[in-house]
């Protein structure tokens, strides 16, 4: 894709969130939290806020690609669902999965819609509790969903699942100790394994988590990247390069700073970025060709907005551009 291709497409995100906001219809708000381009235009997964029964449904648009929206549908249970990611498959079909919240607790909930919006199925998923999902894969033969959970000894621990394509689930993984432990990106690999990185507290110190791991769950290998001395650090986003792996996220003291790594197969630094203050976190990577294009949010004292940089295979930073957009944070893009 030619990087104005791209950047056509992600405005046209930008200009929806904000047409979409309350223009439906009654009083009520939306949020949307990510999306992914299809042969048609693009598909966007968030939530509806009521001010009554049922509260917060999981919400879904489809636009096509000069930004009309084609339909919008609401899925969900009586509790509170909020639409965290979505998955397109080669079929056409679309993996939505959301946090639902019932009776104190919350669980992760996959729902399978088809071309025209239409559930073909719905089901609950995790062992455990408290569910936050916030990645989803598409592999070969199924889905990896990617985020966090509250196990039986109460601890907040990274979890992996992996579900077929009929919605059973294929095997579960957590990860973390005793800390507070999160799974926040997954990627399927062209061999088969999963890249998912994320975050992992130990001893009041928060590391870059990242993990490769086999299609049935098996690690293969787990890196912390940082040190008791350094930043905070929060992996958001990672994706395979040459010879290895782009990671980004958060680098944090008393402020945040867009985070980039290089590293090779076995989750060893070559290359690290920090990008200026402006640059809060990095949220996401795409491939464009033989490069890559990173989504940043963009915060100053008298701006806000959203920023694109692009990254070399290398892993460095070589141009970087700002949009102004008041009150918009950006989450995701395609």
């Amino acid at each position: 894709m030619k990087m104005t291709a791209m950047l056509s497409i992600f405005v046209l995100i930008v200009q929806l969130a904000f047409a979409f906001t309350g223009s439906f219809g009654g009083s009520r708000t939306e949020e949307l939290s990510s999306v992914i381009g299809g042969s048609d235009g693009i598909l966007a997964v968030g939530f509806s806020e009521y001010y009554d029964e049922p509260f917060i449904q999981t919400l879904v648009i489809e636009a096509d690609s000069d930004g009309n929206l084609s339909w919008t549908k609401e899925y969900g249970t009586p509790g509170d669902d909020i639409g965290r990611c979505i998955v397109l498959t080669d079929e056409g079909m679309a993996l939505l999965v959301s946090r639902v919240e019932i009776t104190g607790s919350a669980k992760l909930m996959a729902t399978l819609i088809d071309g025209n919006g239409s559930q073909v199925w719905q089901n609950f998923y995790g062992k455990y509790r408290d569910y936050s999902p916030w990645s989803v894969a598409v592999t070969y033969d199924g889905f990896v969903i990617a985020g966090q959970c509250m196990t039986d000894k109460n601890y907040l621990q990274g979890s992996l699942i992996k579900v077929d394509l009929s919605g059973r689930t294929v095997w579960e993984r957590e990860f973390g100790k005793d800390g507070i432990d999160g799974a926040q990106a997954v990627t399927n690999l062209e061999d088969g394994n999963i890249l998912a990185t994320g975050y992992s507290w130990i001893e009041e110190r928060q590391y870059l988590w990242l993990a490769l791991l086999d299609s049935y769950g098996k690690s293969r290998w787990q890196k912390l990247i940082g040190n008791s001395e350094g930043p905070f650090l929060e992996g958001r986003t990672a994706i395979e390069a040459e010879n290895g792996f782009l990671v980004g996220g958060i680098s944090s003291n008393f402020s945040g700073k867009a985070y980039l790594a290089k590293v090779d197969t076995f989750g060893e630094i070559v290359e690290e970025t920090l990008l200026d203050d402006k640059y809060p976190a990095l949220l996401s990577i795409l491939e464009d060709n033989e490069n890559y294009v990173g989504l940043v949010s963009f915060v100053t004292v008298e701006e806000e907005g959203f920023g694109l940089i692009k990254i070399t295979k290398e892993g460095e930073v070589v141009t970087h551009k700002a949009f102004n957009v008041n009150s918009f944070e950006p989450h995701a893009f395609t």
